[in-house]
């Protein structure tokens, strides 16, 4: 188990836990407690993502609280050594557990990477900013490198690999005629007919011929067959079989990697074309319209939605550029620096409300900190006010943002929600 934040919270000198190994033990049970519960359930890990790189979360937030329970079961004493709420051995915690979960699994490091993504340039980080800086990286790079081999191009042309069918195991006995079965009846059938009727006096089609041919037929077929016996019963199904059946699943291997390897190439190909034909139209497959006319507050989330419903959710870095430069295309390439609370205010105007509400059928209406992206939704629907934007997201509402970086914002929350649910 990798602990390497922990002991780097430990040197920022954010917390202190005295010169006890017990104490320091305790806390690697409560990481390896936590990080459990995050393995069994990713739909955990935007959550405490977003209260563990905030050193101003609040002391009443439910994924501080539960990380205290499960710190409590080792170190019994914590509230009595630190009477106010221990937010950073609380956060160096989840720090230390979603970092361990991150670096084992590609899926859980995208996840985190971009849920981290979107509160980090708004948080005023303290000592512990270099950590918080080297896990988003670490993790951005693990997520990056995956989804680069997701929609990589195969340059290699397919090629099936057969082996040679070999029937090793079959041993043919020897078919051989029983001349003491054939023998007697070839006497008997030369042998004049009971009726009287002899060779001398008749051919080969008169009674005796018949009478001969009738019987010599008879003699020879009982020994072909009793040779035919010997034969066939020197073979075993399985002898034939199992060779065949080897050759063609091998075969089916070969093919099935041949034809995945060309699909993926393909796949590749036509994703691309889709998202060029996308930015090149600027076509609105959702409200079946362009994007050119539509209020710019609309556009962060009506493009990200559209470009969320087109693409993988595991995807490089590359596609937040593409809704970046798509916005650009609309207005010229201006920056458009916005204040959250202008932002915010100008979505749940009437008109604009009205076109947006239907792009958030299901709400998180879970206690403490949430996304951006649930905080809008909330909004449109009526379940909270402007007011509580910097409680449930740790943004200021006088904060800045570009609208193309809130269209990405956007993106990632929608592209969080898919790998968290897959």
């Amino acid at each position: 188990m990798n602990n390497e934040f922990l002991q780097s919270f430990l040197k920022t000198g954010l917390f202190e836990i005295g010169d006890s190994d017990d104490r320091l033990e305790k806390l690697k049970k409560s990481i390896a407690d936590l990080q459990k519960q995050f393995e069994e359930d990713y739909s955990l890990l935007p959550k405490y993502t977003l209260v563990a790189i905030d050193p101003n979360i609040s002391d009443t937030e439910p994924a501080l609280l539960e990380t205290e329970k499960i710190v409590i079961v080792h170190w019994e004493t914590l509230r009595s050594k630190y009477a106010e709420m221990p937010r950073n051995i609380l956060r160096g915690v989840i720090l230390n557990a979603i970092n361990n979960v991150g670096i084992d699994d590609p899926l859980a490091a995208r996840i985190i990477y971009l849920s981290a993504l979107n509160l980090y340039p708004y948080v005023k980080l303290n000592k512990e900013k270099s950590i918080v800086d080297r896990l988003i990286i670490k993790l951005g790079d693990i997520a990056e490198i995956n989804a680069v081999e997701e929609w990589s191009f195969v340059e290699e042309e397919p090629k099936l690999k057969l082996s040679t069918l070999k029937l090793n195991d079959i041993k043919l006995g020897k078919a051989k005629i029983d001349t003491e079965k054939l023998q007697p009846k070839l006497r008997e059938a030369i042998n004049n007919d009971p009726s009287g009727h002899t060779a001398q006096n008749h051919g080969g089609s008169s009674q005796w011929g018949v009478h001969f041919a009738d019987l010599a037929t008879e003699g020879i077929a009982t020994a072909f067959d009793s040779a035919m016996t010997q034969l066939t019963g020197s073979l075993s199904a399985d002898s034939i079989e199992t060779p065949i059946n080897k050759f063609f699943a091998a075969f089916k291997k070969s093919l099935d990697v041949s034809l995945k390897t060309s699909f993926t190439s393909l796949t590749s190909v036509e994703r691309r074309s889709k998202l060029l034909w996308w930015k090149e139209t600027l076509y609105s497959s959702s409200l079946r319209t362009s994007y050119r006319g539509l209020d710019k507050y609309l556009l962060p989330i009506v493009m990200s939605t559209d470009l969320n419903n087109q693409i993988p959710e595991v995807t490089p870095i590359s596609v937040d550029y593409l809704l970046r430069d798509t916005l650009f295309l609309l207005d010229e390439r201006k920056e458009n620096k916005v204040k959250f609370v202008v932002f915010l205010t100008e979505i749940t105007k009437k008109g604009v409300k009205d076109v947006l509400k239907p792009f958030f059928p299901e709400l998180n209406e879970e206690e403490g900190r949430i996304s951006i992206t649930d905080f809008i939704a909330l909004l449109l629907n009526d379940r909270t006010n402007i007011k509580e934007f910097k409680n449930r997201t740790g943004i200021e509402d006088k904060d800045e943002s570009d609208i193309s970086e809130i269209a990405v914002a956007i993106l990632h929350d929608l592209l969080t929600q898919r790998l968290i649910t897959e």
